[in-house]
């Protein structure tokens, strides 16, 4: 790291049920400047993201009881209904094949990453997409 925080004045929802994964992936955005709310499970990331509007959701696709596609269905509904600006949502995972990733878009995740998720291109990934959510954000909040 070269002393400058990439992910400043984000707010990110970490959502795996792997508490290694979880807490290593909440440290790294941290280290980033992020402030990060970590979730063992889809209702608890569901309740996480609706209580605090993030800028991003970093979400596992194979969780227990509710997967992270019911996970971001239930957002994805929410945020029409309230008419809110879709928070940036990457699906991770350790499928490789095309299914996963091609189901993760469709169901409303814009980026798709395989574990274990290399932390420069996800902290990369997320910085760049952190501008254009704000922009979005102000625009509707005109």
């Amino acid at each position: 790291m070269d002393g400058v925080l990439r992910l400043e004045h984000m707010t990110i929802v970490v959502v795996d049920d792997d508490r290694s994964s979880r807490e290593s992936l909440k440290e790294m955005l941290e280290s980033e400047g992020a402030r990060v709310v970590a979730a063992a499970d889809a209702e608890e990331g569901v309740e996480a993201v609706l209580s605090m509007a993030p800028d991003a959701i970093v979400c596992d696709l194979d969780l227990p009881a509710m997967d992270g596609f019911y996970l971001i269905q239930r957002l994805r509904d929410d945020e029409i209904r309230s008419n809110r600006v879709p928070a940036v949502a990457i699906a991770i995972t350790g499928h490789t094949d095309d299914a996963y990733r091609l189901r993760s878009i469709g169901e409303g995740f814009q980026h798709f990453m395989t574990k274990p998720a290399q932390p420069d291109r996800l902290v990369a990934l997320l910085a760049e997409t952190a501008a254009a959510h704000k922009y979005a954000s102000a625009v509707q909040g005109m």
